[in-house]
């Protein structure tokens, strides 16, 4: 897939955002078998207890959506879509993943079912709100998702290391997450890896050059409901271009044969002239 195959996605998965709206859930199982799952197959125990939170959280999410948007509570930006944008981020980025690491792969690996419940679950029953402390909504998401995580006797090992990496999606990690995997070989295998490839997907369609400002307004939008100070400079060209330079991080084999960074460069380019 290339870059702009996955912008047309978010463009897609934006257009049907409201009554046309297919649901999380078949969103998810979507990814998934473009990863090469395939519904009637036989699983292994390990793979099959996260296929099966993933499902449960997965519905818990689009009825809470549904249940906020009711009361038009639905965060602006924290939303279903949102889940979805980064699900197909992430599906993009493991698949592209394979291709570096020459990886023959035509099912899920066990790290990469991990990294899809990660990557489902990382905002889970999000309610707009900003953190007051470091990892403050995060350990929120780690404190829902514990009990179906042992509902479904995921192995304790993938609990830690989902819990771990959900906590390092606070946007004050991710320059930290980079710096420690400069010099390692990529592999998601490496926890610090696949903390990078999350927080890579976590903000790709917001980087992107057509989606990208629309998903900086609603996340404005949203700023705005709780009178959060820098909710009016993110959509100005300097906030504009200073998410691109300093938030929207990216340095995973998977990201640069994306070619997210000449897509940056070409949008900060674009706003030298307002900055």
């Amino acid at each position: 897939m290339t870059i702009q195959d996955l912008q047309e996605t978010f463009i897609r998965l934006n257009d049907c955002w409201g009554p046309q709206w297919p649901g999380l859930p078949r969103i998810m199982n979507n990814c998934l078998i473009r990863l090469g799952h395939r519904p009637a197959a036989v699983m292994g125990d390990r793979a099959q207890a996260i296929h099966d939170c993933m499902q449960d959280v997965a519905e818990l999410i689009e009825d809470d959506g549904q249940a906020r948007a009711a009361l038009n509570q639905e965060p602006d930006y924290h939303n279903r879509l949102h889940v979805a944008n980064t699900l197909e981020a992430l599906t993009t980025l493991l698949l592209l993943q394979r291709q570096y690491s020459d990886a023959e792969r035509t099912i899920p690996s066990p790290m990469e079912w991990t990294a899809m419940l990660i990557m489902l679950s990382h905002d889970l029953l999000h309610d707009g709100s900003v953190n007051k402390r470091p990892s403050q909504i995060e350990a929120r998401s780690v404190e829902y998702l514990e009990p179906l995580m042992q509902q479904h006797q995921v192995e304790q090992a993938d609990q830690h290391t989902i819990n771990v990496i959900i906590l390092s999606t606070d946007p004050i990690m991710v320059k930290a997450s980079h710096a420690k995997i400069i010099k390692k070989p990529f592999f998601i295998e490496d926890i610090d890896c696949l903390t990078v490839l999350i927080q890579e997907a976590d903000i790709l369609a917001s980087a992107m050059p057509e989606v990208g400002p629309l998903h900086t307004k609603k996340l404005a939008s949203e700023w705005a409901k709780i009178n959060h100070p820098d909710s009016s400079t993110l959509i100005t060209p300097s906030g504009r271009s200073e998410f691109l330079r300093n938030g929207a991080l990216f340095s995973s084999p998977a990201c640069l044969m994306l070619g997210i960074e000449a897509a940056k460069a070409a949008q900060l380019l674009a706003l030298g002239k307002y900055v």
